[in-house]
């Protein structure tokens, strides 16, 4: 793992875990907190001794440069290959180059100098010599991380933060850089260390001892070329040598945790070559019997064990990626193998998933956007910035047109709807959701929505149709009006029959009443 996935994957899709709340606390307690500088900041930053101050003002007790560790690591490499019966030989500084031998190439694990790295000899000599000490190493590479977690290097190096996770500590902190005066580290190592981060840096370190040894000295970078070398050597066709290997281009200056801007490592590279042009070899230079520590590292085999699928098989795979065809495999590389071949392997042995394919994922969005657009219930209609139609989906030919879709293509969609909103949209990129719309014209009631689609000038329509629905509410509504009209005139019916029978019943009551009193009148009188 070099991390440069972090770096170019235009998702953001991977992130690692940092330090930096480990890094807090640690300031925060009484412990001794050392800042360990990568030799690459006097590189990378373009007023690196700003940062030794700032460094001092988050609280870090001591500041020193892991130069110191470089030049541990040079005095046990000029002892183990002068000492050494070998005649091939890696350099081990590479946390991700010893993680692709231990991997893929354990067969070559003999050839790889058994030595620890600059940051962790730097940690060891540290903890050698404050007790209680918390370590932090500062530096542009994200697989520090994983090496200072590994079983025969913990301990030694407690925390791991980018340039980048430093310098967005220090802003979170308020600390201005730019404003910073220059600071110096509290020890450095030899002008041999601080060539450690440029390509060639280590061999120059050790050339004398190579040149005792007759051996011939061979520089890569970057994971690939370094893929190439480890092939040769596995071949046993280069024999003789000392190779220095980094995994990133322009090694340690091109790492992906140096610092996001547009500077080229040439530019870092010339920053070195000034500073070692007017280092002082004697300014604040601290020699450490390495006698005195165990620079012993010792490598693991951890071959990964590729199952190998059957041509059957592959093809299977292949055909769940889209590939039908030899045509269907680009090979274009986007999902990190060579080949698609290879990748189906790495589905196979559960290194990867199907999905992890560019060209399929774009293939079965643009499928699935096309198998939608044909079959959305909701008219769909494209035009342009000028407003002529240029696509309308089947739902959009129903609700609108009597014609065939490639005679209505470049057509302004005006001819057909008279909605001064398209205009609108199209003038101001401001989009419209959801506006209820009437066309007496076309017969139609729907829900309208334009939307600007930027990146290709052009506006998407859509129309969900609710005219049915619309027509259903006036007619129910001319059924309640008819509903309340025949209900009124049973009420008026009613009321007329009400007054007739009371009107009967009044005249029978009065009769009644004049009879009754002519009854009593004789009845009185009989008496």
């Amino acid at each position: 793992f070099c991390g440069h996935c972090l770096v170019v994957c235009p998702q953001n899709a991977r992130h690692v875990l940092s330090d930096i709340d480990d890094v807090k606390a640690a300031l925060n307690s009484n412990k001794t907190v050392v800042a360990q500088l990568a030799p690459a900041f006097r590189g990378v930053f373009s007023h690196p001794s700003k940062l030794i101050t700032a460094l001092r003002r988050l609280g870090f007790s001591y500041i020193e440069e892991v130069s110191i560790g470089a030049e541990l690591v040079t005095q046990e490499y000029e002892c183990r290959i002068d000492c050494s019966s070998s005649s091939e030989f890696i350099t081990s500084c590479c946390p991700s180059i010893v993680m692709l031998i231990e991997k893929y190439y354990p067969e070559l694990i003999p050839l790889v100098l058994p030595v620890s790295s600059p940051m962790v000899a730097h940690g060891k000599s540290i903890k050698n010599r404050y007790e209680e000490s918390y370590t932090v190493f500062i530096g542009p590479c994200v697989s520090k991380k994983y090496e200072a977690l590994s079983e025969s290097n913990l301990g030694f190096v407690d925390s791991v933060l980018t340039f980048d996770e430093i310098i967005d500590y220090i802003k979170e902190n308020g600390i201005e850089y730019s404003e910073l005066e220059d600071g110096e580290v509290d020890f450095s190592g030899t002008t041999r260390g601080d060539r450690y981060p440029v390509v060639g840096g280590i061999l120059n370190a050790i050339r004398p001892t190579i040149d005792k040894k007759d051996l011939n000295v061979i520089r890569v970078h970057g994971l690939e070329n370094c893929k190439v070398i480890l092939e040769e050597l596995k071949n046993n066709t280069l024999k003789n040598v000392c190779i220095e290997l980094s995994a990133c281009n322009e090694s340690c200056l091109g790492g992906p945790g140096t610092l996001s801007d547009n500077e080229s490592v040439y530019t870092r590279l010339q920053r070195i070559q000034d500073y070692l042009k007017t280092k002082n070899n004697n300014s604040k230079v601290i020699n450490i019997n390495k006698d005195n520590l165990n620079l012993t590292r010792n490598f693991e085999n951890k071959k990964i064990h590729m199952l190998t699928p059957k041509d059957d098989e592959i093809k299977v795979l292949l055909k769940q990626m889209g590939k039908y065809t030899k045509e269907d495999e680009l090979n274009c590389g986007a999902c990190g193998y060579n080949t698609c071949v290879e990748k189906a392997i790495a589905v196979y042995n559960g290194m990867s998933e199907v999905e992890m394919c560019v060209p399929y994922m774009r293939s079965l969005a643009e499928n699935m956007n096309s198998e939608i657009f044909k079959n959305s219930p909701n008219a769909l209609i494209i035009i342009d910035d000028n407003l002529l139609i240029k696509d309308i989906n089947p739902s959009g030919r129903r609700m609108f047109l009597n014609c065939e879709k490639e005679s209505i293509i470049g057509v302004p969609i005006t001819e057909i709807i008279h909605d001064l909103d398209f205009k609108k949209v199209a003038d101001t990129k401001k989009n419209i959701l959801g506006k209820k719309v009437f066309y007496s014209k076309l017969d139609f009631h729907g829900y309208k929505s334009v939307i600007y689609i930027k990146n290709h000038s052009s506006l998407l329509i859509t129309f969900t149709d609710i005219t049915e629905e619309e027509n259903r509410k006036l007619e129910l509504t001319e059924l309640k009006r008819k509903s309340i009209d025949v209900t009124q005139t049973i009420i008026n019916k009613q009321m007329m029959v009400a007054q007739e029978i009371a009107s009967l019943l009044g005249e029978t009551t009065a009769e009644t009443k004049v009879a009754i009193l002519e009854l009593k009148k004789v009845l009185e009188e009989e008496d």
